[in-house]
């Protein structure tokens, strides 16, 4: 996901990573964000829009069916102040764990799985772009204990093992784990919070082979009693093929330049989008997950941000959701 400033006097173009359609938008270094939408199966977070709660359905615990979490809009439509909850933007800034790591729920996504989930001795299999990669970072919660997982890293001359072993969400951390999210309460199927503040969204780096092209992951779930929730992969490296190979039976596809969604500065406060499609909704959030707009277009075409000036200067996501896709980027805005 790129980030671009937005200043006065300034006209920018951006690229915006297309999350949700099984290929990655261009070639980039650094991190990159995984597009892991064709293997989601659960619903673990309940979120908010239209007016209402769209709770969760295959949450956390209980295999699945015992908590969830929620993002913040469900926290203040609640009135609920006790404690932290999952961010609006779904976006975690880097710190000195992890890079910046995007995970897959979102406010818009009504009921939308979110995550994947494996019960019982289970694997799941997930594309990356292919490229040289230093590190794969994994977002994942382990509940009913710990959870020992291989991780099998498919280059392009074969496949390499590891292992980990994930503690329970509410646990303490273990060696190589860092917490993505933290002191959070869980929260039932009528949305009410419960237990105490120390369930957490985990995260772990698995060191790959930079010298060497990787295409796919391979996650094993190797304890059986155990429920794991892969959120979110980001990886850090660069992506040597321009286009992603598509999910199985769904025709290949790469957005030209025409399609490509831009953001420029118009002065005055305003920020316009140009190549908007129609019917697209886009929500502006601050880094702390706090939603600072909401806007629909409903002919297409472009879009304008009239207010922008009525923000703090600093970054900000911008989520663009038409139909099933979502596209984000995030913007400087200054001054």
């Amino acid at each position: 996901m790129k980030k671009v400033r937005v200043s006065r006097g300034l006209a920018v173009a951006a690229w915006v990573s297309v999350l949700s359609l099984g290929f990655a938008a261009a070639a980039q270094a650094d991190t990159v964000q995984v597009n892991i939408k064709s293997i989601l199966n659960a619903r673990s977070v309940s979120t908010f829009s239209n007016g209402k709660i769209y709770t969760w359905t295959r949450g956390i615990d209980g295999n699945g069916y015992g908590d969830g979490y929620v993002t913040h809009s469900v926290a203040v439509h609640l009135n609920y102040t006790a404690g932290p909850t999952l961010p609006d933007s779904a976006l975690f800034t880097a710190n000195a764990n992890h890079p910046t790591m995007l995970l897959n729920y979102s406010n818009s996504d009504s009921t939308g799985f979110q995550t994947h989930y494996l019960s019982g001795s289970d694997s799941v299999t997930f594309s990356v772009p292919q490229g040289n990669y230093s590190t794969v970072y994994l977002a994942l919660t382990s509940s009913e204990g710990s959870t020992t997982i291989g991780v099998v890293l498919n280059y392009s001359d074969g496949p390499v093992t590891s292992t980990f072993t994930l503690p329970d969400y509410d646990q303490g951390l273990t060696s190589g784990v860092f917490h993505v999210d933290s002191n959070m309460q869980k929260w039932n199927n009528q949305n009410s919070p419960g237990d105490n503040f120390g369930h957490a969204l985990d995260g772990f780096g698995v060191t790959t082979n930079s010298a060497k092209i990787l295409t796919s992951v391979k996650l094993v779930k190797n304890t059986a009693g155990s429920y794991l929730v892969l959120w979110g992969v980001t990886g850090v490296g660069t992506v040597s093929t321009a286009v992603e190979q598509p999910a199985a039976g769904r025709a290949a596809f790469e957005k030209t330049r025409s399609q490509v969604v831009h953001a420029i500065n118009c002065g005055d406060g305003k920020i316009r989008f140009e190549n908007i499609a129609a019917n697209s909704e886009l929500t502006v959030f601050s880094l702390s997950g706090a939603k600072a707009a909401h806007l629909v277009c409903e002919r297409g075409g472009n879009l304008v941000w009239n207010d922008s000036r009525n923000v703090p200067p600093g970054v900000y996501v911008f989520e663009i959701r038409s139909g099933a896709e979502i596209q984000r980027m995030q913007v400087m805005v200054g001054r």
